[in-house]
């Protein structure tokens, strides 16, 4: 039964009721992969105890603390490639992609407290507004392999029980297309012609979307000592998966049927809040030290819409069938931690590590109805405790100002696994570098990151169902530009 926790894309696969929000839908908003400006991701985000980037209005509040000027941030070019190698049955399958998109636009409003008072402790503050991607939802994957099993097992344990007059979902799609049919003599047993027959398994997953956060931010500088700041984030999530699953009779076992596909259409989109607050304190000029805490982000009504189409062919026939649900749900993702370290040498270079704790056990569903009758997810909730956890992530980056005008970065980052018990990998690796050129008023900044994860996946549930083995690999590039004044 583990199977069915460990990977989000087979949500799709196992939603046989009209609420199909499980532990997945979780554990996907819940997670983070800071993106941002090219400056911060060129260092693989570890600038939470060094600031002055706008990227750590949503990381560590207290990095806009640093500014000393006002200035505008924008990053309209991200491309990213992605490339995933997926294992099945011993067959290899590798799946390309190219995604382009933006990540982060924002300015930063610093007023000189000092300006006329040498002797005044609170030097600057500091405004900031704009947005940066916290997540990227984009990808795919394809594998395929012959197996004995057949997801029209789970339609007839979904159909029996329930006479065929009564069918919904699934389970009368199932019906409708002849993927399965009563047993002789009764209305209510249900059995499926594909069972013990070896069939060419084929799953295409194609996901879109990001979550982007509005960050309302505000901090202040004492005595060029202390750096302090809050963020209110406002995150936006749209997400959409597209899911195509079919299983074919390549030795033409089975009578008159050849092939079946299921076609699935995902969207959840929604916006939460919460709150930021972090401090960097510099006990000498070469060190600085950094904390931040992060609280739970709450959704209140997160709407998910889904569309299945199945088709089945038949060597004179073709049948089909679709459904779609609309629901509603709030979701409260687990709250995080940040601690860091950094030196500034020179004020030439700087270099940061910094440790993210995050708790993936915490995230919780909620009913959105408003009616006497609510769903309480308790199981789902349940499943949450007992298959996620701890997850560390480490973060190392520096920078060398070479020349007046020309820098250099590098950086790399390390998040451990989120799931308990060894039940799946998920964890992963980045790798980044950059060049950054640096003007009075104007500033360029490029980056390249390379990320390597590995998991595994389930087409659907099945006790005897051999699991997708993936490597993905994604590169991304970033161009920022801004200006001071």
């Amino acid at each position: 039964m583990k199977k069915i926790f460990v990977i989000y894309w087979t949500l799709i696969l196992l939603s046989w009721s009209a609420t199909a929000q499980n532990d997945m839908d979780a554990f996907r908003f819940s997670q983070t992969n800071w993106l941002g400006t090219a400056r911060f991701m060129g260092t693989s985000g570890a600038f939470s105890a060094i600031g002055g980037d706008f990227s750590t209005l949503s990381t560590n509040p207290a990095g806009i603390g640093l500014f000393k000027k006002s200035e505008i941030s924008f990053t309209p070019i991200v491309i990213t490639s992605f490339k995933t190698n997926s294992t099945y049955k011993d067959e290899l399958a590798t799946d390309k992609r190219i995604r382009y998109s933006l990540t982060n636009f924002g300015t930063v409003f610093s007023i000189d407290l000092g300006k006329n008072n040498d002797n005044a402790k609170l030097k600057m503050l500091q405004f900031g507004f704009g947005y940066n991607r916290i997540n990227d939802f984009n990808g795919s994957s394809f594998a395929s392999g012959m197996d004995q099993n057949t997801l029209t097992t789970g339609f007839v344990d979904a159909a029996n029980g329930t006479d065929f007059t009564d069918l919904s979902h699934d389970a009368l799609s199932a019906w409708n297309t002849w993927l399965i049919d009563t047993l002789t003599g009764e209305t209510d047993q249900y059995t499926s012609y594909l069972n013990g027959h070896r069939l060419q398994q084929s799953n295409y997953i194609k996901t879109s979307g990001g979550i982007d956060e509005m960050t309302f931010s505000m901090g202040a500088n004492y005595a060029d000592q202390l750096f302090m700041g809050i963020t209110i984030g406002v995150p936006f999530i749209d997400y959409e998966q597209q899911t195509e699953y079919s299983e074919e009779d390549k030795n033409d076992e089975i009578g008159t049927f050849n092939k079946y596909t299921i076609y699935d259409n995902l969207n959840t989109t929604g916006t939460g809040i919460n709150a930021k607050i972090g401090v960097i304190y510099q006990p000498v000029n070469f060190m600085r030290i950094g904390v931040a805490f992060h609280s739970p982000t709450f959704y209140n009504n997160l709407k998910e819409k889904f569309e299945r189409n199945i088709i089945s062919e038949y060597d004179n026939d073709e049948y089909e069938d679709s459904y779609e649900n609309l629901s509603k749900y709030k979701l409260s993702t687990p709250l995080r931690l940040i601690g860091s370290l950094g030196f500034v040498i020179a004020k030439r270079a700087f270099i940061n590590a910094e440790y993210e704790f995050a708790d993936y056990s915490m995230a919780t569903l909620y009913s959105s109805d408003v009616y006497l009758y609510r769903y309480n997810f308790n199981e789902e909730n349940k499943v949450i405790g007992r298959n996620y956890g701890i997850s560390h992530t480490v973060r190392v980056g520096g920078e060398l100002t070479v020349t007046d005008f020309f820098l250099i970065r590098l950086g790399y980052a390390y998040s451990s696994s989120p799931y308990r018990d060894n039940i799946n990998d998920g964890s992963s690796h980045n790798i980044s570098g950059g060049i950054g050129f640096r003007g009075k008023h104007f500033f360029f900044d490029l980056a390249y990151a390379y990320r390597l994860m590995n998991d595994n996946y389930w087409f659907y549930e099945s006790e005897t169902l051999s699991p997708v083995s993936r490597k993905i690999v994604s590169n991304r590039f970033a161009a920022t530009f801004g200006f001071k004044f």
